[in-house]
């Protein structure tokens, strides 16, 4: 089955309209706007790593993971999502429309935050390529969070580890004395996308940050992959 762009768009526009009249989407996306907003209060260091990465990092992994298994738990509550994924709409169409969503909501919330804590200028167009590849990572994860959790409220549980892990073990982990941990972060796609804004800032080149990108790229892969399988089981599970 080729894809179509009118069931795409009318997937689209079905998700955009639900989203905006959902108050824990539209909480969540505001999240990382306020935290924007805190750091910048903060007064902090344009050196500081923090300053530079975390509202970009709270920003995708919020709207990205958070915003998108809302919108799939919350289907799933409503039991039209397997009506969804019997229709002639392939896997792709119906987990584009539905990441189309939430990638806006995402240009949205990092526009606004980096408006509000001025991050230091550095290579925009690396900085695209990493925040896209990070995006699709949590959204991919997200979906596979939304496709678990039986309701919308149980998504925001079964995801609070992942953002446990993925958010603040790159920032509060590095200064604790625990390498075994350590060893885990180091694999983060998180964690790499932090340092490979860090080289952008300090060397703005795409050798130091080569490293960083193909972990994105392999988990990128993996996470994707993993999001197909999971809805395919969902798919035809009773």
């Amino acid at each position: 089955m080729t894809f179509s762009m009118r069931r795409f768009k009318a997937i689209v526009k079905k998700e955009w309209k639900d989203a905006i009249r959902n108050p824990q989407i539209l909480l969540n996306a505001g999240m990382p706007i306020l935290i924007a907003v805190l750091f910048n209060q903060k007064g902090a260091d344009p050196s500081d790593l923090s300053f530079i990465s975390v509202p970009i990092l709270v920003t995708i992994s919020i709207t990205g993971a958070f915003v998108q298994a809302n919108m799939i738990a919350e289907e799933k509550e409503k039991n039209t999502l397997r009506s969804l994924m019997l229709s002639p709409a392939t896997k792709l169409e119906v987990l584009a429309g539905k990441s189309a969503t939430t990638t806006l909501f995402a240009i949205i919330v990092i526009a606004a935050c980096l408006a509000i804590s001025g991050v230091p200028h550095v290579n925009y167009a690396y900085l695209t390529v990493l925040a896209i590849l990070l995006l699709l990572i949590f959204m991919a994860l997200g979906t596979v969070i939304g496709l678990i959790a039986r309701t919308a409220s149980e998504s925001s549980i079964v995801g609070l580890p992942l953002l446990l892990l993925f958010i603040f073990g790159p920032i509060f982990v590095p200064d604790l004395d625990m390498p075994a941990l350590m060893n885990i972060i180091n694999l983060l796609p998180s964690h790499q996308f932090v340092l490979a804004v860090t080289e952008l800032h300090q060397e703005g080149g795409l050798s130091p940050i080569l490293g960083n990108l193909t972990n994105l790229i392999v988990w990128t892969l993996i996470s994707v992959a993993l999001c197909f399988l999971v809805y395919g089981k969902r798919r035809f599970d009773k």
